[in-house]
């Protein structure tokens, strides 16, 4: 990651010297997910904390923004409204470290007339994450590398690992509101369109043959990717649908962040 996080900070440096204001900003909030774990895509359920920090270049309405941020997304299906899901049995966590260069826009002026504005931003990311869940003595098991739907094996077209870096494109909107001519507060609404499926660990319809991944990569393995056997009288049979790989997983971020300005009167065009 520390390559990722450095190689749009160099490229900015020299646009900043150009810029109008230069300013910086933190911001919290909250992080979730959508995958086959979450049944509603946008909700609160299973939410958990995000922090955000990074630097930002303005010319008059334009804002090219470089930030950093991490949080957690997780979800199991112990906590879903629907029985079949229940006895599926699946969970999963990981941490989210992310870095972004995005292009915003102020839609009006925040000046002595409006000290409020609505702005939108999208851009450029990558961000990596490592799912892992309990097994059944409550240790924490990393999922990507026990190939819980069949990677590698032959009878599964020998598809690879995913990989636990990958490319982002974040997009969304907010509210900007001046507290004074250095301080501004905005709340803001950050999407993330995903290229992977696999977040959560699932993406696969059907499992795998646990007795061919046990023989690949022990019985570890085999009880992380089937584990409706956990649940007394669970129906869910390994010919069962496991995931749908038709729909990318996503995150997605609602913040309260605060921008400042060394330089008073910066946020007046």
């Amino acid at each position: 990651m520390k390559g990722i996080k450095l190689s749009p900070l160099l490229f900015l440096l020299p646009i900043g010297l150009h810029a109008q204001a230069v300013l910086v900003h933190i911001g919290g909030g909250f992080i979730n997910y959508g995958g086959d774990l979450q049944k509603k895509i946008y909700t609160l359920n299973q939410a958990n904390g995000f922090l955000q920090a990074g630097m930002s270049f303005k010319w008059s309405h334009y804002i090219i923004d470089y930030s950093i941020g991490a949080g957690k997304v997780g979800a199991k299906d112990a906590n879903s409204y629907y029985i079949h899901t229940k006895r599926r049995n699946l969970s999963f966590n990981s941490n989210i470290g992310e870095a972004t260069l995005t292009f915003e826009y102020d839609l009006t002026d925040i000046s002595g007339v409006y000290n409020f504005t609505p702005y939108g931003f999208a851009g450029v990311g990558a961000f990596r994450f490592k799912p892992y869940a309990s097994d059944t003595a409550g240790k924490k098991v990393y999922l990507q590398p026990l190939g819980t739907e069949g990677q590698e094996l032959p009878e599964y077209g020998n598809k690879n690992f995913y990989k636990q870096v990958q490319f982002n494109i974040p997009f969304g909107l907010g509210v900007k509101y001046a507290l004074s001519q250095r301080v501004i507060l905005c709340g803001e609404l950050g999407f993330r369109k995903l290229f992977t499926d696999y977040l959560d660990d699932v993406s696969s319809r059907y499992y795998a043959d646990t007795a061919l991944i046990s023989a690949a990569r022990g019985p570890l393995a085999a009880e992380m990717s089937y584990r409706a056997d956990e649940i007394p009288g669970s129906d869910i049979q390994i010919t069962s649908q496991r995931g749908n790989p038709k729909v990318k997983d996503t995150y997605y971020t609602i913040m309260i962040k605060v921008i400042f300005s060394f330089e008073k009167g910066a946020f007046l065009y």
